[in-house]
């Protein structure tokens, strides 16, 4: 289940990141003051990763993809992230599958659809996904997770996290790309992530 505000798991708590998991990193690759790739390679020195956006279609944002990179050491990588490049919009995800299985199924989450169309989603933003995962189906949640057992998603000085799916398998869920579908309440709860995320923001100036 997702973290109340009683179970609401502190950036400190290094507890957060189960070391029998392996763990992920979703990072924002068109943020106007950081170069998303040029941080990974100065702090990891043989880094694994992936650009999310591969399908063609979407070959002329590929230098602005998010950014999925594996991680030996997350408790490393978070405090290097939240001391140097707070702002970077990202969250953390767990799966016991490797990195080119877990970018395949993030790819068919770059875009989603709604009533008057379709359009590209930050689906790496965590105060995006923490808002909008309470209002997802049970049927939404298995096809989200796909093979992601866990979702860690940092909101200012704390994290949340989602439902632990290491005991469902998601084989009767086949994902095309722009499988899910916003509806009024899905939209609301993401723009009522953003705006938390601003208010955020302003009280750290």
């Amino acid at each position: 289940m997702i973290g109340s505000e009683d179970s609401e798991l502190r950036v400190n708590d290094g507890s957060v990141f189960d070391r029998k998991l392996q763990w992920f990193a979703i990072l924002e690759g068109a943020h106007p003051n950081y170069d998303t790739r040029a941080l990974i390679y100065r702090h990891i020195s043989v880094p694994e990763w992936a650009p999310v956006y591969q399908a063609p279609e979407y070959s002329a944002l590929v230098r602005v993809s998010p950014i999925l990179l594996k991680l030996a050491d997350p408790q490393d990588w978070h405090r290097t992230w939240t001391l140097l490049f707070p702002e970077l919009s990202g969250s953390y995800l767990a799966s016991e599958k490797n990195l080119e299985c877990v970018a395949e199924h993030l790819q068919t989450m770059v875009s989603v659809g709604f009533e008057k169309g379709e359009s590209i989603f930050r689906f790496h933003d965590s105060w995006i996904m923490s808002s909008l995962y309470p209002t997802l189906s049970e049927s939404d949640r298995d096809r989200l997770h796909g093979p992601i057992e866990k979702w860690l998603w940092l909101r200012g000085n704390r994290f949340e996290e989602s439902e632990d799916r290491s005991s469902i398998s998601t084989e009767g869920y086949p994902l095309e790309a722009g499988w899910l579908t916003l509806d009024g309440e899905m939209q609301e709860a993401i723009y009522a992530g953003i705006v938390a995320k601003r208010t955020w923001k302003e009280t750290q100036k």
